[in-house]
């Protein structure tokens, strides 16, 4: 289940920044949370290859983070507890109204089931390849649209989201998203609202988000806070 999350809140928090920045690179970091008792917390790092940026050319995606998660196996409910390292290539390119990138890259994780679960074809320790593309537009001086795709090529868990956003002060932006992920064995959807740009000190910046996550019969609340720092 990790592996859906680390391409997704990587871009995510990137959509705080327009991608014509001209740090050299990005440090990221962020949590999300549901009022079911999971959650994420991670911290990564954009670094462009020697003759890139980040506005075009080659970056490498860094990555770590930590998942926790509990679903039900017929009557038994289980607790995940998932560690995870992830590295990637991604290809950038921008102009003034779009940006977008594709990435391929490999993550290894070790998911500890509590109780176990053999039927879990994510337990234990297991490296898979990862592929994604996103990309946005700038539909209008105040408003833009964009949209992600993760997926594992291994134990075939997608991550999918789309924002529409709208300019309401300086480069903060605000909007409807919608999230879909899963993987041939379970499904979950999440509809919320997002908040980005939000200026910190040093030309950092702050991105929020909240909603609703529905999970077959279970609904609940998430709330998640991500920080960008370019360097």
């Amino acid at each position: 289940m990790m592996n859906r999350f680390c391409t997704a809140i990587l871009l995510s928090s990137l959509l705080a920044l327009p991608f014509t920045t001209a740090a050299e690179g990005l440090l990221l970091t962020g949590i999300e949370s549901t009022s079911s008792s999971s959650s994420y917390l991670f911290v990564g790092a954009l670094i462009p290859l020697p003759d890139n940026s980040l506005a075009h050319g080659l970056v490498m995606h860094l990555w770590t983070d930590f998942l926790t998660y509990s679903y039900d196996a017929g009557t038994t409910e289980i607790n995940a507890k998932v560690n995870s390292v992830s590295a990637a290539i991604a290809y950038h390119d921008s102009a003034s109204n779009y940006w977008w990138n594709a990435k391929i890259g490999t993550a290894r994780g070790n998911t500890r089931l509590t109780p176990d679960d053999l039927g879990n074809k994510s337990r234990g320790i297991q490296t898979d390849i990862k592929l994604g593309l996103s990309g946005e537009r700038q539909l209008s001086s105040s408003l833009k649209i964009n949209g992600i795709l993760d997926y594992g090529t291994d134990n075939k868990a997608y991550w999918t989201r789309f924002r529409l956003l709208g300019k309401f002060s300086g480069q903060k932006y605000h909007g409807p998203e919608i999230i879909f992920q899963g993987d041939p064995s379970y499904d979950i959807q999440q509809f919320g609202w997002a908040i980005t740009g939000i200026a910190i000190q040093n030309n950092s910046s702050l991105g929020v988000k909240a909603g609703v996550r529905k999970s077959g019969d279970s609904t609940s609340r998430y709330l998640g806070v991500e920080v960008v720092v370019p360097y």
